[in-house]
């Protein structure tokens, strides 16, 4: 395994000094430690997930089924907004009160492995306690570290780009898997200048970050080192890079940072609005801003930054499950049992509506894709090309991972802005990640 460094040391510490277990259970009561009643016959998990209504609406319908299944098992839902997540989730780590089954962000998770708080599901999974004979391994080789599988894939997506269909026809864009970086300029520069001001051909939607990581990958470089201490791209790279983004802003072909800022903060989406022709996006967020949209919206792969023949891309879990190894063994079971029960049931997904991501056993996929809608079916559609192109896996982000992609923003924002030169910016943040990588 990568030699992560400990997570929230100093928050851990103190609440654990200040013998604080927000939460957690009275000690007078029959509860366990992990505060989940476990009486004879019949085991009480606690489930906890972010997401919007529709998401915990879904999800209750989907327990709710669970339990008529299972009777021996109570599944008792924690729900909250992204920020207040993991909050929770750390004061909970602190108080050794962590819930049985964690819906679980790759950007968060190597943190749980390093203390010891994810629990390596290999044994269920070679039991059959957790049914992982209809998955591909693409779909989970993101979440096998050292050979141990720590988390379950809730649903995959890969990074893509969501493009205005009607538009495309109008300009009779055509752009195939394996153009590169700069043909898709040409492209939207076009359409970028027939379209007039106030209209952008490609909006990076903020998403330079995940782009930059798949753009490396295409120099077989990463993000990061082997062993997390540092970065793993080379400055030319990034500055290359950099140069691709710059020169399109300064050419109208691409948003200006405070227009996507804008943007961004107002929860609207560009492409949506008809204001750019494509954008940088997760496949999965195909079904989020077709909503917003009157036209027609699709999906296509990354450009390359070369002659089309390398993809950058891979199939990644867009969210997971972990269980958490400080519950007691009884609720550690009951926990396998339900992310079987949303792995592997029909019934189960037909309820989720692939709302995480697209299914990753085959057979559930294959009968879902024509009971959604054509918008979810399209990012069905999506994973199966990407499957075809993709390559390893990324390895899970270090723990500091938060601070060097806000550290990338902060630069990327001072380059756009002219605040400092590509050169500068690549510099100052090279030795930033660093420091922060090796705290």
């Amino acid at each position: 395994m990568r030699k992560w460094k400990k997570w929230a040391a100093v928050s851990l510490l103190t609440l654990m000094a200040a013998g604080c277990s927000p939460g957690g259970p009275d000690e007078t009561s029959d509860a366990g430690a992990d505060g989940e009643s476990s009486g004879e016959g019949e085991t009480t998990i606690r489930f906890s997930w972010w997401g919007n209504d529709e998401r915990h609406d879904l999800t209750q319908e989907m327990l709710d089924l669970f339990e008529e299944e299972h009777p021996d098992i109570t599944v008792e839902a924690e729900f909250t907004g992204w920020d207040s997540y993991w909050e929770r989730l750390t004061t909970q780590a602190a108080g050794n009160n962590l819930p049985a089954v964690v819906q679980m962000d790759n950007s968060k998770l190597t943190e749980y492995i390093s203390n010891d708080l994810a629990l390596d599901l290999n044994t269920m999974i070679e039991e059959g306690s957790i049914n992982m004979e209809d998955v591909s391994d693409v779909y989970q080789d993101m979440l096998v570290v050292d050979g141990s599988t720590y988390a379950i894939s809730a649903g995959s997506n890969g990074l893509a780009t969501i493009y205005n269909q009607d538009l495309f026809e109008e300009y009779d864009i055509n752009l195939e898997p394996g153009y590169t970086y700069e043909e898709l300029g040409e492209e939207m520069a076009r359409v970028s200048e027939a379209e007039g001001e106030g209209f952008w051909g490609y909006d990076f939607v903020k998403a330079d970050y995940e782009t930059f990581r798949h753009y490396a990958r295409q120099f077989d470089q990463h993000f990061y080192n082997e062993d997390g201490t540092g970065v793993g791209f080379e400055e030319e790279v990034l500055q290359n890079f950099l140069t691709t983004v710059t020169t399109w802003i300064d050419e109208g072909i691409a948003t200006p940072y405070d227009v996507t800022a804008e943007v961004n903060e107002s929860g609207e989406s560009m492409v949506a609005n008809e204001e750019a022709a494509m954008a940088s996006a997760a496949s999965n967020g195909l079904v989020g801003v077709q909503t917003l949209a009157e036209a027609d919206l699709g999906l296509n792969v990354m450009p390359s930054a070369a002659d089309g023949e390398k993809s950058g891309n891979w199939v990644r879990p867009s969210m997971s499950f972990m269980i958490s190894s400080n519950v007691s063994e009884a609720k550690q079971e009951a926990a396998a049992e339900l992310i079987d029960f949303i792995t592997n049931n029909q019934e189960a997904n037909e309820i989720l509506r692939a709302e995480r991501g697209v299914p990753i056993a085959a057979s559930v996929r294959e009968s879902l894709v024509d009971q959604v809608d054509p918008t979810v079916q399209e990012t069905f559609e999506f994973l199966e090309v990407l499957e075809e192109r993709a390559g390893d896996p990324e390895p899970l982000p270090p723990p500091g991972e938060s601070e060097v992609r806000a550290a990338f923003d902060r630069m990327l924002e001072s380059v756009k802005y002219d605040e400092m030169s590509i050169e500068e910016g690549v510099d100052s943040f090279m030795q930033e990640a660093e420091q922060i990588l090796n705290q």
